[in-house]
């Protein structure tokens, strides 16, 4: 997430790879294709009051509004920010030029999906990074990455949700330690490769001690998308996933929580 401190980079140009690739986003109307699957995974965290947030953002609060004791229904009241919990980065969080969740093509929410395990690696290293080399390790163990995919980084810090404070891992020192894209990895991506998003398991597409978010800079203003604090990508094949994006259609929104849904 681009927390509001970085508000002021989203008037300055944007990275655009310098060869190759679809840096501007796919335009192509999506293929057909014939689905077929007999397990769906469930890759959304619960949103509670107790959901973690980025540093600098207000708490999320999941409170009753109307209960069945008093009023014979329930209803909930919800106020939090947008980028909170499972949820989706619509191209517009990063660039003012870029498609709001609403203007999203339905098209654009239901993709094949790779997992990239980095879980050996970040359990060494806290801030560990998906990098072009563990992309490149992937396609020689399992095949070209599918066009139109989503790219999902595993490295277990789904287990530490429960506990907000081991999942935002601030050190002595305030800086965040968890993993995420490395920048060269969204580069060789956006040049090599025609994908639809990323997605990851921590707080955010870039590890926890980015200051310039390089990763959703160079990424998301191509009119692609990522997806924060993702569950259960464990239970994914490393391909053959489809991935399913229940994101909210919010007028003018950078993105919103998410129901995410993989389909095996």
């Amino acid at each position: 997430m681009c927390p509001p401190q970085l508000f002021e980079l989203l008037r300055q140009p944007y990275f655009a790879p310098e060869s190759g690739g679809a840096a501007a986003g796919p335009a192509r109307a999506a293929a057909p294709r014939t689905l077929s699957y007999t397990r769906v995974v469930d890759l959304s965290q619960t949103l509670s009051s107790a959901t973690p947030v980025f540093p600098g953002f207000p708490p999320a609060r999941v409170e009753p509004h109307l209960s069945h004791a008093q009023h014979g229904v329930a209803v909930e009241r919800l106020d939090m920010v947008s980028h909170t919990g499972t949820h989706l980065d619509a191209p517009y969080h990063c660039s003012p030029d870029g498609l709001m969740v609403n203007q999203m093509a339905p098209e654009a929410l239901v993709v094949p999906a790779i997992v990239v395990d980095i879980t050996a690696k970040a359990a060494r290293d806290h801030a560990a990074v998906v990098t072009a080399d563990d992309l490149r390790a992937w396609e020689q163990a399992h095949g070209r990455i599918p066009a139109g995919a989503a790219v999902l980084m595993r490295s277990g810090w789904a287990a530490r949700y429960a506990d907000a404070a081991a999942f935002i891992n601030a050190d002595a020192s305030g800086v965040l330690q968890f993993p995420g894209f490395g920048l060269d990895a969204a580069q060789w991506l956006l040049a090599e490769r025609d994908v639809a998003g990323l997605g990851v398991d921590t707080l955010s597409l870039d590890h926890g001690p980015a200051t310039s978010f390089a990763v959703h800079m160079a990424f998301l203003p191509t009119q692609r998308w990522g997806l924060e604090c993702l569950a259960n990508l464990d239970q994914l094949p490393p391909s053959g996933a489809t991935l399913f994006i229940g994101a909210p259609k919010i007028a003018q929104g950078s993105g919103g929580p998410s129901r995410v849904l993989a389909l095996i």
